[in-house]
């Protein structure tokens, strides 16, 4: 498909206009006029409506996708109007929202008047706080006449349309969005709407109008810092190549005639999902040109810069285990301290034996009981673990020898030394035993106790504080559509797996002030800082603008996938990690990036984690550019399998996997059988 002209509009049904700083959810279109592309940001629905006719009027052939619902679950359209088509409730609304100049609208009672007109009580609900509207429930149906959700929507993660305020609420839009579709196409008579009009056939129409789903696409090409930017502008370049498929692979539905019709159907989807771009990705677009991105490798090179921070104190073996020694350890004994037996049996001077029978001496060695010396030519009883008494230089095992009348037999008579441990074989006194920077487990206090030590120096706890971002963020368990904040239990919890002292800072919404003075709270109680969210460059991601501001920045793009807006940088000279607000991307990031990091200021050595080379279980083909990290498990036959979505909104991976594939940052293709290198969680700290 050749389209001269491709507009795409990210819309919104603020009841005022935006600000004048270009912000994030607003109106954002761009125009892309044969691969010359044109952004621009709108205070309000007016002035976006005569922009985008201007261009119409140029006479190009054009594509305008606008991102909103552009029909409703089966049955709305007729139950309100007597007829099943989209455009029937399109001038139904037309006729009655008034959306002015200054952006304030009557949304709200046009819903409740639909409500009022459709049985059940109608499908819309929400309102904005403090106001109330007769026949608009505040909260969901639990039994409404409609569906939740059209057929086209149930392969994206699309909102229902009936929810017209809360976080993520859409329905808004669609509301004054079908009621300006409704006027342009009675003002632009060349103008067709894909599917409603057209079928799922080609439209051929000097214009087409379809609806759009801007979150299809990869906006990582995109330099722009806010994300509705970005997305418009990936959104435009997709559809400027858009394959005839994407129009017509829908009619391959059941009831496709209907669908069409009555719901509408996003430009991208198929019946079983999205559908491949029209043009492969180019690996020049991996990371956006002219835009500084640090590799993964130049990070972790920095991070291994960092000098421990964490104090120095003393306690008992017993209580240091996750600790970090924070000295060099010597031994203050000998292991063993005396040559000893490893084995029962029957000890002797190898060289003073007699042919034949071996005199037997009276007593015995134990562990812990010092035996009689053995005369030369004698054997004597001793038993494992005992020190070798005087006259004793080798052991020949129980089972070799056998005692009768005072003698001993000794068919095999094993070679001199056989079957002892020498006095400080294992540790000699004065040795150093375990090294400054190791983080003490079982073996390592088992090797302190039988050096002597009954004491070690060691790190205090690093001190980590957890802060969660973000006007969307709820505490756990909270009714309603807001997201719940996950990432603050999982932060917490990681660090405690790590053997780290977590400082469980709270949360702080979208405001600079608040952000800043929970930062400072932060830096005063704590040696290091986690973040989640406002790491980006959005409006409302004040943590990058603070730490450019007031602290310092050493990283703020590493090419990496997921997790590209990673801050790394110094709050009041304390270490801060910005990590990205989606839990798949703050789970990776914290666990590649902050744990190494962590555990050389809490004292330990530098270490990555180990890779294994195990064979692959999937396929996949990768961009050059970014590192990325597949959440994966290995299958019973030891290959990597990865989670069937990549998608880092879909939270069950982080439970499903047992570790990570990681890619390398070059282009790459995995079959099925290839070596890929595979990162266990247990070697992560995180079994």
């Amino acid at each position: 498909m050749t389209w001269e002209l491709v507009i795409a509009a990210d819309w919104s049904a603020a009841a005022s206009p935006t600000s004048a700083r270009p912000r994030a959810d607003a109106i954002w279109v761009c125009a892309d006029l044969q691969g010359a592309r044109h952004l621009e940001y709108f205070r309000t629905r007016r002035a976006a409506v005569a922009w985008i006719e201007d261009w119409l009027g140029r006479g190009y052939r054009t594509l305008l996708g606008f991102d909103f619902a552009f029909g409703f679950p089966e049955g709305f359209a007729e139950g309100l109007t007597g007829r099943a088509e989209a455009t029937a409730a399109w001038d139904w609304l037309a006729e009655r929202i008034e959306d002015r100049a200054d952006n304030s609208n009557d949304r709200f009672a046009v819903a409740a008047e639909a409500n009022r007109a459709l049985p059940g009580g109608g499908p819309f609900w929400g309102h904005p706080q403090g106001r109330s509207y007769a026949g608009l429930a505040p909260t969901k149906h639990r039994d409404g006449a409609f569906g939740d959700h059209r057929r086209t929507e149930r392969g994206s993660t699309a909102k229902p349309v009936w929810q017209l305020s809360g976080a993520g609420a859409v329905g808004s839009q669609s509301l004054v969005g079908c009621a300006m579709l409704a006027r342009l196409r009675r003002a632009w008579p060349d103008l067709a709407v894909w599917p409603q009009e057209t079928g799922f056939a080609v439209p051929g129409a000097r214009v087409a109008l379809a609806e759009i789903y801007p979150s299809l696409f990869d906006d990582g090409a995109e330099d722009h810092r806010v994300k509705d930017a970005r997305q418009v502008l990936a959104t435009a370049r997709a559809l400027r190549d858009a394959p005839e498929a994407w129009f017509t692979a829908p009619a391959a539905l059941p009831d496709a005639a209907r669908v069409a019709r009555e719901e509408g159907w996003i430009l991208g989807m198929g019946p079983e999902g999205p559908l491949p771009l029209g043009r492969p990705p180019d690996d020049c677009f991996a990371l956006p040109p002219g835009v500084r991105w640090t590799p993964v490798d130049e990070a972790m090179a920095t991070l291994a810069r960092l000098e421990p921070v964490a104090g120095v104190g003393e306690v008992a073996v017993g209580t240091a285990a996750g600790r970090v020694l924070a000295a060099d350890v010597t031994a203050l004994r000998s292991n063993p301290p005396r040559a000893n037996a490893a084995v029962d049996g029957w000890g002797y001077a190898a060289a003073t034996l007699p042919e034949g029978p071996v005199p037997v001496a009276p007593g015995r060695a134990a562990a812990g009981a010092d035996g009689p010396p053995v005369p030369p030519g004698h054997a004597m009883r001793v038993l494992t673990g005992a020190a070798l008494p005087p006259g004793v230089d080798t052991v020949a095992l129980q089972e070799d020898a056998a005692e009768a009348g005072g003698a001993l037999e000794l068919p095999r008579r094993p070679r001199p030394g056989a079957n002892t441990r020498a006095a400080g074989e294992d540790v000699a006194a004065g040795d150093v035993v375990l090294r400054a920077g190791t983080v003490l487990g079982p073996g390592h206090l088992a090797c302190a106790v039988a050096s002597g030590l009954a004491a070690l120096p060691v790190r205090d706890r690093l001190r980590v504080a957890v802060l969660s971002t973000g006007d969307e963020i709820v505490p756990p368990g909270t009714p309603g559509d807001g997201i719940p904040d996950a990432n603050r239990p999982m932060l917490l919890a990681m660090l405690a797996a790590w053997g780290m002292a977590a400082v469980d800072a709270g949360h702080v919404g979208d405001d600079a002030d608040a952000l800043a003075a929970a930062l400072d709270g932060a830096a005063g109680s704590a040696d290091a800082i986690l973040t989640s969210g406002g790491a980006s460059a959005g409006d409302e991601d004040h943590l990058s603008r603070l730490l450019g501001e007031r602290g310092t920045v050493s990283h703020w793009r590493i090419a990496v996938k997921p997790g590209r807006p990673l801050a790394l940088g110094r709050w009041r000279g304390v270490p801060l990690f910005g990590l990205p607000g989606n839990p798949v991307a703050a789970f990776t990031c914290a666990a590649l990036f902050a744990r190494p990091a962590l555990l050389r200021l809490g004292g330990a050595d530098w270490a990555e984690p180990a890779r294994m080379r195990v064979p692959a279980a999937f396929s996949k083909r990768k961009k050059a550019g970014r590192r990325e990290y597949l959440r994966a498990r290995l299958d019973a036959g030891g290959r990597a399998e990865v989670f069937p979505s990549e998608g880092s909104g879909r939270v069950s991976g982080l439970a499903w996997a047992e570790g990570f594939v990681e890619l390398p940052d070059a282009a790459l293709e995995v079959a099925p059988g290839d070596p890929v290198a595979y990162v266990p969680f247990a070697a992560l700290g995180l079994a």
